[in-house]
This record gives C-alpha cells, sequence and structure tokens, in this order.
C-alpha cells in the first residue's frame, strides 16, 4: 500500500510539474509583443518631450515601460498620465501599457529605484 502511494504522488507531481509547462508555454505563445518599430517610435515620442529628459529606463515583456524624469512640479502619476496621452495622440498601440515614473537623478547618483507614480493606459 505504501509502495502505491508514493507513485501516485509522484505521478501527480509529473503531471502538475507537465501542466505548468504547458500552461506557460500557451501564455508565451498567445502573448503579443510589440514590434521593435513600434517600440522606437514611442521611445522617439517620449523623447521629443521636455518632461522626459533620458530615453526609457526599460521595458518588461513590452507592458510596462519605466522612464525617468526630473521630478519638479508635476508628481509621478500625472507624468505618466502625460506620457499615456503622448502616446495615444500618435495613435501608437499602447493600450494596456503601464508607465512607471522614475526619478533620473537619483537612479544616475545613487541608484534609487523609487517608483514617483504610475498609470496605466487605456
Amino acid at each position: 500500500m505504501d509502495q502505491t502511494n508514493r507513485i501516485m504522488k509522484r505521478t501527480i507531481i509529473i503531471l502538475l510539474i507537465a501542466a505548468c509547462v504547458a500552461i506557460t508555454l500557451y501564455i508565451n505563445q498567445t502573448t503579443k509583443l510589440l514590434p521593435p518599430e513600434v517600440k522606437a517610435k514611442i521611445e522617439q515620442t517620449l523623447l521629443s518631450d521636455p518632461l522626459f529628459p533620458a530615453r526609457p529606463v526599460w521595458w518588461s515583456d513590452d507592458k510596462i515601460l519605466a522612464l525617468g524624469v526630473v521630478p519638479e512640479k508635476l508628481n509621478g502619476d500625472a507624468a505618466a498620465q502625460k506620457a499615456c496621452e503622448l502616446l495615444m495622440n500618435q495613435s501608437l498601440p499602447v493600450s494596456g501599457l503601464v508607465i512607471e515614473i522614475y526619478d533620473v537623478i537619483k537612479i544616475q547618483k545613487a541608484d534609487d529605484w523609487s517608483l514617483l507614480g504610475s498609470a496605466a493606459c487605456k
């Protein structure tokens, strides 16, 4: 009986691992990534605005775009919303994109990645 239980447990674990792998593969294959030329257009659009003085800091799975700003009069959430508006005005496919705002000076001087604000483009 003990041998049968171990075999059943091992079989269940193997099946769960196989299911996880299959689900991960399915998600990766059905996720649409932004083409490089669209990403470049997004970056150029943001760089053309004086509020965003640096190239985007990083992309995460084409769903999150981190931007550096020099925090002065505009708070992080407002800066992120402005970035969304700039991109939507150019008719870029940014629906669902999350913009995160970071202090570019703190990143450069102290490697401080404190999130100032964010917005989801709709």
